[in-house]
Formats: C-alpha cells, structure tokens, sequence
C-alpha cells in the first residue's frame, strides 16, 4: 500500500523537471533518454537506472539525478561540448550532418549529432579524412588516429591563438605529412603534421601583409621556413563568409 502510494499520489506528482547543463540537451530530451515519464509521479523511475541510461550517452560525460519533495526532479549534466565535425567517405562518416554528422568534443571523444546538436555545431569546423579504419573513431571513445588528432590540434590551436578574427572552415589531411587547411574567408594553407605554432605565426604574417598591401590572401604553403610560396587573389575575386550548408 504504501510504495502504490508513493508511485500514484498526486501529491506526488512530477511539475518541476530542473535540468542544469553545460551543453545542449533540453529538458524533454533528457527525460526520453532517462526514461522519465512527465505525467508519472517523482517515484515512477529507478534513479539509478536513469543515471546509467543518461551516462551511457556518447555525449554525456557525467549525470546526477535527484529527487525533491514534493513534486520535483533535479538532473545535472556535464555534456561534451562539440568542437570539429569528422569527415571520412570510407567510414561513412558526412561531415556536417544533422542526421548522419559524427562530432568530437576538445579531447578527441566521438559522439553522434543528435537533439538540437546541429543548431550548435552547424558552422564547426570539419576535419576530412580519406584513409582510417573504423576501430580509430568508436564512439564515446577518444579517437586513435593520429592524423586526425593533429587536424584538431591544428583547430585548437587557431581557435587560441587567432580568436575569431578569421575561423577554421575545414582541415583535410591530404597524406601522412601534410594537412590543408581552408578558412572561413577561403584562404587555403598548407600546413606540416608538426611546427603548427610557426605555420601560423607565417601564417598571421603573410595575412596581415596582404592586409596593410590592400590584397587578400588565396593560398600559402607554409611547410618551408624561408621563401614560402603563395598567392593573392585576383582584384575580380570575392571572399566567402563561410557559411555552411549540410554536409558542407
């Protein structure tokens, strides 16, 4: 009688879903995921179940699910904050994608673009790989693949260093040594898998040359140290702002 009590009660009654979240899962979300009815009462769930349920989401890191009398539960969330879109053919694997797109938080964990993940993630970068085997690239895991780590090493570090002034669009690994990063303003630098930190000194250098000389920048192959080759574009070419579109 009494458990039938607790689970039936209108006193007890679920009115007060409280989500707290680093990243993106709204409140309907999160209690499909933890099996949570809203028309139940605060009792009609297994905590212990919810949180595993919650946890064993690629994109969840962490979940606390507590109960308040009379009428309330509280879910904490520590969610993966997307960074980078993954790109690879072989695998699959789209790019910018809202149904099919495969994500990477700042660590190099892969999860799944779900919920309202794309509105998030739309304009993020994409790494594009052509050569990998599935087992680098499980989700919930952090990826093995060494190029693509760097790819988003490469990422992380313009993100540091440029601060918005211009933005990472897509980085391709072209081959063992080398990776070709394009802009959003579709400046295309070539870039080596080390020495990412003098590249992009090069990199800022020759960009603000073009700037001060009235140009804009089309192309540089930073892999040299002296001499470094590279382009402007022609006075008739418009930049591009970047904006994405699906599977961009």
């Amino acid at each position: 009688y009494v458990q039938n009590y607790f689970l039936t009660s209108p006193e007890f009654s679920l009115r007060h879903l409280e989500l707290k979240t680093n990243g993106f899962l709204n409140e309907s979300e999160v209690a499909k995921i933890a099996g949570i009815d809203p028309s139940a009462t605060i009792f009609a769930f297994d905590i212990d179940l919810a949180e595993a349920q919650l946890i064993a989401r690629p994109e969840v890191v962490a979940a606390v699910v507590e109960r308040r009398l009379p009428d309330t539960v509280k879910i904490t969330l520590t969610e993966r904050v997307p960074v980078a879109w993954l790109a690879c053919p072989k695998l699959g694997m789209a790019g910018r994608n809202p149904h099919s797109g495969v994500l990477m938080d700042a660590d190099g964990v892969i999860f799944s673009c779900q919920g309202s993940l794309w509105n998030v993630a739309r304009n993020l970068p994409v790494i594009d790989i052509s050569a990998a085997d599935a087992h680098q690239f499980e989700l919930g895991e952090q990826m093995t693949n060494k190029d693509a780590s760097r790819a988003l090493a490469l990422i992380s570090l313009v993100d540091d260093v440029v601060k918005g002034e211009w933005t990472v669009k897509r980085v391709a690994v072209a081959n063992f040594y080398m990776l070709v990063m394009t802009s959003n303003d579709d400046v295309e630098a070539t870039f080596g898998m080390y020495e990412h930190k003098r590249q992009l000194n090069d990199l800022i250098a020759a960009r603000n040359h073009a700037k001060e000389t009235g140009r804009e920048l089309e192309w540089i192959n930073l892999l040299p140290k002296h001499n470094i080759p590279g382009n402007f574009k022609s006075p008739s070419s418009q930049s591009n702002d970047g904006l994405t579109s699906v599977n961009d």
